[in-house]
């Protein structure tokens, strides 16, 4: 009797999954003993990871592994946003919102315009390729700021703030991204009418977005209502409208993915718990969501940490470049250092309730964060950009920084400064 060997299919990328998540779990365990971000020692982790990959050929399949624009913002990026859109409460983000409005729409065209011309002045790169990274490093990215936080213990008002810029700038982010980009296919150049084009594109790609996510969290609040008593049914129906808000506001009718999801969520929590109304579900769900949470970051931040290793493996290649490197890194920092101490105090000149005080901005400014976003938007760049390899070095620079320097000290910026969320 004889068999023959099945085809692998999909045994050999399911094995690699759960190696992986194995990983994460396991480099949890180990992290929290530690006391060491956990997302932060998962890129590290992934680095290494894909050094061991070039030497061993038992993790050579792992060589293979990347993240993709479509893995980022149609499957991982979701999760989070939604994740982080139901523990948002809405009185206190309305208590907020003109400081995070603020930040997420003038900060990032600011932020856009002083990175630019920093690497477009000081750099070999044109002015419009700098304008292209500028647009896509700009924004603080939701995934790294949200779980970073998390992590580090952050006053619930601070966690607010950044947590909710870093989400409502991501619409920014993409629209300026998608304007440079076209202005530079385009070859016209800034002009008054591509302004006006631009500011109308940015009010139906945030709004719309956010129409878009009201309109199916309040659709989905009716068979939430029906499947009272049936919290598996509600997992499900949470979990489609995640995905659901996202890529048909996105992909369908080109708004703001994040927006949507954002929408969404705070309408699940507002409206949903009144609709679902029974203790087992209340008590299950935000768990739910939680390891739904831990499963996309232990992804998004191991394959972080692969990408990243495109710069290590390229270290004598962009050796010439490193004094691009830096610029890129320091006009990030300096872009943000303008967008906190000068936007926020002019915002605290409004009669709001409560100020911005100074340890929070000085947080705020460490705390800025770059991660996924930049990368999902820098790998939609055309091929017949000039500069995009050199763009793609730079923004790899920018989070390798953002993640093992300002992400591992933030925690003892905010010890120095005493803030905890006990204080």
């Amino acid at each position: 009797m004889s068999f023959t060997q099945p085809a692998t299919g999909l045994a050999t990328p399911m094995l690699i999954f759960c190696g992986l998540f194995f990983l994460s779990a396991i480099s949890g365990i180990f992290l929290k003993k530690l006391r060491f971000p956990y997302t932060i020692g998962l890129v590290i982790i992934g680095m290494g990871l894909g050094i061991a990959a070039e030497s061993f050929d038992l993790l050579a399949p792992i060589r293979g592994l990347s993240l993709t624009h479509d893995l980022i913002m149609y499957v991982l990026l979701p999760i989070l946003v939604f994740e982080a859109a139901i523990n948002i409460k809405l009185p206190a983000l309305v208590k907020e919102l003109v400081p995070v409005l603020i930040l997420a729409i003038p900060g990032v065209v600011l932020s856009t315009v002083i990175v630019g011309y920093i690497v477009g002045e000081f750099t070999p790169i044109t002015l419009a390729g700098a304008l292209l990274f500028g647009a896509l490093i700009s924004a603080t990215d939701p995934v790294a700021v949200i779980a970073l936080f998390k992590e580090v213990n952050a006053p619930e008002r601070l966690s607010l703030l950044m947590d909710a810029e870093s989400l409502f700038n991501d619409a920014t982010a993409i629209v300026m991204f998608g304007i440079v980009l076209s202005i530079i296919q385009a070859g016209t150049g800034l002009t008054g009418d591509a302004v006006f084009a631009s500011i109308i594109e940015f009010i139906r790609v945030f709004f719309g977005g956010i129409a878009i996510g009201a309109i199916l969290g309040g659709l989905m609040l009716i068979p939430l209502r029906l499947s009272r008593g049936m919290p598996f049914v509600h997992f499900a129906l949470t979990t489609i409208l995640a995905f659901s808000s996202f890529i048909i506001a996105d992909h369908v009718f080109g708004t703001s993915g994040v927006m949507s999801v954002i929408a969404a969520g705070i309408i699940t929590r507002s409206y949903g718990r009144r609709a679902m109304a029974d203790f087992m579900t209340l008590r299950h769900l935000m768990p739910f969501w939680e390891f739904m949470a831990f499963s996309a970051n232990s992804f998004i931040f191991l394959l972080l940490g692969l990408s990243e290793d495109f710069l290590l493996r390229n270290i004598e290649h962009i050796s010439s470049y490193y004094s691009t490197l830096l610029i890129a890194i320091v006009a990030v920092l300096i872009a943000r250092l303008a967008v906190v101490y000068l936007l926020l105090p002019l915002c605290n000149q409004l009669p709001l309730k409560e100020k911005i005080d100074s340890g929070s901005m000085k947080v705020m400014f460490w705390g800025g964060l770059r991660g996924v976003v930049p990368v999902a938007l820098m790998l939609s760049i055309p091929d017949s950009i000039p500069e995009k390899k050199m763009i793609i070095e730079m923004t790899l620079g920018v989070i390798l920084f953002s993640l093992l320097i300002q992400g591992t000290t933030i925690g003892w910026v905010m010890a120095k400064l005493g803030i905890s969320r006990e204080g």
